[in-house]
């Protein structure tokens, strides 16, 4: 039966698109799933209590009780990744600079990729856009943290940032292991990882954001030379020549 365009019961409101309509149904069945996920936690740390004062024997269970709160942890982490890509909400732009961003980005992230011997560096400068801010820092955190995955050991990583033209663009650039030939045309798939603790979802759901904002998301690499992922958005208006 087609519906109104009030879309609901009482005929108020937009109809919501069928993107829409799926990402709400996603986020509620993420939602059924968690609510047991989270009593299983509870019941593992109440069982986990219980075995403090065991037997040797009986000890035994606790790495078993161990093994399962970590498969709970990695579900309620895929579910999570997978509700932030299902359910994207509406764009709430505003006037927002990607080099103040950036750099927000890199002091938050910074001391943590110093401690696993990785320097990570801005040098970006002024970009105005009209932009959803939290939506590109989610972006471009999904994009640093791949780019930390995929070093093993020291290494760099440096954001960059041009003007081309009407568009603002970012490059992530670091030296890790790089990605093979015969790997390059799935990185976008979703739940496709090279990485064990990857749910797959990092790089779909920043090609997204980026496209949602009528930019685009472009990734070129080479095994053993490291990856470069580029962002180009559109320039704010009051901002082009």
């Amino acid at each position: 039966m087609t519906m109104p365009d009030g879309g609901g019961p009482g005929g108020t409101g937009p109809r919501p698109s069928a993107l829409e309509f799926l990402g709400r149904l996603a986020g509620g069945l993420v939602h059924e799933i968690k609510n047991p996920l989270s009593t299983l936690r509870i019941n593992l740390t109440l069982l986990k209590e219980d075995l403090a004062d065991a037997h040797p024997q009986e000890r035994a269970l606790l790495k078993r009780i161990e093994v399962l709160e970590k498969e709970v942890t990695r579900l309620d982490s895929v579910l999570s990744d997978f509700l932030r890509y299902a359910g994207m909400r509406r764009l709430e732009k505003q006037e927002c600079d990607l080099s103040a961003l950036v750099a927000e980005m890199v002091e938050f992230l910074e001391p943590g990729f110093r401690r696993d011997g990785i320097e990570l560096r801005a040098e970006v400068p002024p970009l105005p856009v009209d932009a959803d801010a939290a939506l590109l820092k989610r972006a471009l955190l999904n994009l640093l943290l791949n780019a930390q995955q995929a070093i093993e050991g020291q290494g760099k990583i440096v954001v960059s940032g041009v003007r081309e033209g009407d568009d603002a663009v970012l490059e992530v650039r670091d030296d890790g292991k790089g990605i093979p030939a015969e790997d390059l045309e799935r990185v976008f798939d979703v739940y496709y990882s090279r990485s064990k603790a990857g749910s797959g979802l990092g790089l779909p759901t920043a090609r997204r954001i980026l496209e949602e904002h009528g930019g685009r998301l472009e990734l070129r690499s080479r095994e053993g030379e490291g990856t470069i992922v580029t962002l180009s958005l559109p320039l704010r208006r009051e901002a082009l020549p």
